[in-house]
């Protein structure tokens, strides 16, 4: 009998190592991302869009990727497998991934999602950021996928909280320039006031020749009128804009305030934005 109680009492400790042990190792799971519980953290995800992409990069999950969209591999990162573009993802690839979860920036269709149940690979539905006030809810998210609901701060305070003290502090320091400036994604087209990057600069107290434009599009007229003193723009570009005629007699060409920046660590909000937009107040207070 003793020994049978012994052995009792030894499996009921064993029983509260393992319980205990388990939920040290998944604590703040399960989490709800994306309309999907998620049980446990992934060790490999792959993505269906090149902001989920690009934003997992910049929380420093990078190595939890295996596959992306084309677009994304461009210019990013190499050992990634290629799933085509995004408009046309190769659904035989992600399965022979077999991911632990899949981030989808849209509802997938019934069969698709039937497909990767069947797998038991998750799915998480996040709908890519179009404005600024966008961008941290999908941060969050992201963060609470890799590390639950009670450690998520880890990966989000060093890059979102960070980035917005950043943006707060560069605001203060450019309080009362008024430098007009234009930032030109491509020759033609400049960020405006509706997207993600024009929002960024007027969180940061930068004066926007095209705050009150959108979709990239303002009217050469128009940029004439405004004669922005500053201009910043994607890699390559300033080049083209200080010889062509048509822009001679803009201020910020006349002086040589032509300046190449990452205008696209600005647009979708990734590695490198708060870098971008601190290099830009320097040449503003120079």
């Amino acid at each position: 009998m003793k020994i049978i109680r012994l052995l009792a009492v030894i499996l009921t400790v064993l029983t509260l190592i393992f319980t205990f042990s388990g939920c040290a190792a998944e604590k703040g799971f399960p989490v709800t991302v994306g309309g999907e519980e998620i049980t446990k953290a992934p060790k490999t995800v792959a993505t269906l869009s090149s902001q989920a992409a690009s934003s997992i990069c910049a929380l420093g999950y990078k190595s939890y990727l295996v596959g992306a969209p084309s677009e994304f591999l461009e210019t990013k990162m190499d050992g990634v497998t290629d799933l085509g573009p995004a408009s046309n993802i190769d659904f035989e690839k992600l399965y022979e991934l077999s991911p632990d979860v899949v981030i989808s920036p849209a509802e997938l269709v019934d069969s698709i999602k039937e497909n990767l149940a069947s797998r038991k690979i998750a799915v998480v539905s996040l709908k890519t950021p179009t404005t600024y006030n966008e961008v941290a809810p999908y941060y969050e998210a992201l963060s609470k996928l890799f590390l639950g609901s009670e450690n998520y701060k880890e990966a989000y305070d060093p890059y979102i909280t960070e980035n917005q003290r950043i943006v707060s502090d560069i605001k203060k320091s450019l309080s009362g320039v008024t430098t007009k400036v234009a930032v030109f994604v491509e020759e033609g087209f400049v960020v405006t006031g509706d997207t993600i990057a024009g929002q960024a600069l007027k969180e940061a107290g930068m004066i926007n020749i095209a705050q009150d434009k959108s979709s990239y599009m303002m009217s050469f007229p128009d940029m004439r009128k405004a004669n922005p003193e500053v201009i910043f723009c994607a890699k390559g570009l300033s080049e083209i804009i200080m010889e062509q005629e048509r822009y001679a007699e803009f201020a910020a060409v006349k002086n040589a305030e032509v300046y190449e920046v990452d205008v696209e660590a600005l647009i979708y909000y990734t590695e490198g934005f708060a870098a971008t937009l601190q290099s830009m107040s320097k040449y503003l207070l120079q």
